[in-house]
């Protein structure tokens, strides 16, 4: 199969941009409270992408295989009108890669002829398999062969990665003119309404839309005590942190004015851009166990995620910040995040002190290096439960 040969660039993007406006013509009134700066952020992450990332790969014995050699010119056969066949060694080479799956099916805008080629494609992995004959090679002539295909996938995903920018830059410009229209036709139509004298007041904001689960939550159901509960996998947990990276990347190069907002206004960012990906499932403010908690998915009324948003105020700020968020869990939460705002102009040492912060607190238990790309450590609740808590820290210096 070949890679990048779904569909051109030019027709994805314009599908997203469509699906995009789809949603935004939904906004209600209420929604469109937030300014356009921040709901631009909010979509424009949504419907963009991450960047697509390659690592090394995985080299796997594939067992031998029965390949026709009837075509091979050089090979003294005398009839090619069958099949004639050789065992051969098969190599099968997995290329661990990050970030969007679709793009790999995308033709992206600066492209060549020759495409690249790989025999499956799955959620973690770009596979394809090396055939040889051992009689009739050595490795160094295997190894250039892998290192050929890799390369041919490596510079496509670079070009795949400059339609990404492109796209996210223009999903940002679409997003804004059509929240503009949203709100123009949403305040023409509540100006009319005020004309002709028809009673507004309800609890229903103008334009609503009764908001559905845009993605769907694989739940863990565990047994304990005699009750099932509703547990979090770490699957779904990995997503809830992309978001929240990805959205937390686009605040940091937003205009001063977004970065400028208060604690209270940029946890409302956060928590509209989790609901984008899991409509109205997730609050804000929402009392748990010992006090309120900034942000709160739930399902089935019980706890799947929380979430503490505040400024860096220093080691001692963020300790407490860490104890709120243990205080506030229940022994039955095991997935939770403290998002921190750093306005300091040296971003790397504040991130230095909030490293060491958490491995001196009296809680933690170890780092998760199984949670690639995320910092992700185990505490212990003061009841001895295990939780997982992700650290997400933003530059917001302006």
């Amino acid at each position: 199969m070949h890679l990048f040969s779904d569909i051109k660039f030019h027709d994805y993007k314009r599908q997203r941009v469509e699906e995009m406006e789809d949603e935004i013509d939904e906004l209600s009134s209420d929604e469109l409270e937030n300014s356009t700066d921040a709901l631009a952020l909010i979509f424009a992450e949504k419907y963009g992408h991450s960047q697509l990332r390659v690592h090394d790969p995985i080299k796997e014995d594939g067992g031998e295989v029965e390949k026709d050699v009837s075509d091979d010119p050089r090979r003294m056969i005398i009839d090619r009108s069958t099949p004639t066949y050789k065992t051969a060694q098969r190599i099968s080479v997995k290329l661990p890669y990050e970030g969007p799956k679709q793009m790999l099916k995308v033709l992206p805008k600066s492209h060549t002829m020759s495409l690249p080629e790989a025999d499956r494609v799955t959620n973690s992995y770009i596979i394809f398999n090396v055939d040889f004959f051992s009689d009739e090679t050595d490795a160094d002539e295997v190894q250039d062969k892998i290192d050929k295909r890799i390369s041919e996938i490596k510079s496509y995903v670079s070009k795949a990665n400059g339609s990404i920018r492109s796209l996210n830059d223009h999903l940002e410009t679409k997003a804004r003119a059509a929240i503009d229209r949203r709100r123009e036709q949403v305040e023409a139509a509540a100006d009319i309404m005020d004309e002709l004298g028809v009673d507004r007041d309800t609890e229903t904001p103008m334009g609503y839309i009764k908001p559905e689960k845009k993605r769907d939550i694989d739940i863990t159901t565990t047994t304990d005590d005699g009750m099932s509960h509703d547990v979090l996998p770490d699957t779904t947990f990995r997503n809830i942190l992309e978001i929240v990276d990805e959205f937390g990347v686009s605040l940091e190069r937003s205009a001063p004015t977004v970065r400028s907002l208060d604690e209270e206004s940029l946890r409302d960012l956060f928590l509209n851009a989790i609901n984008t990906h899991y409509g109205g499932l997730a609050t804000g403010e929402t009392f748990n166990h010992n006090g309120k908690t900034d942000i709160h998915l739930r399902h089935n009324n019980e706890n799947l995620f929380i979430a503490e948003c505040k400024f860096w105020k220093g080691p001692q700020g963020y300790r407490d910040t860490i104890d709120q968020l243990l205080s506030n869990l229940t022994v039955r939460d095991t997935h939770a995040a403290a998002i921190i705002f750093s306005r300091r102009q040296n971003f790397a040492a504040v991130q230095d002190k909030i490293q060491q912060t958490i491995t001196d607190h009296d809680n933690y238990g170890t780092t998760l290096t199984t949670f690639t790309d995320h910092d992700v450590y185990r505490f212990e609740q003061t009841s001895g439960t295990p939780v997982k808590i992700a650290v997400k820290a933003f530059d917001l210096f302006t």
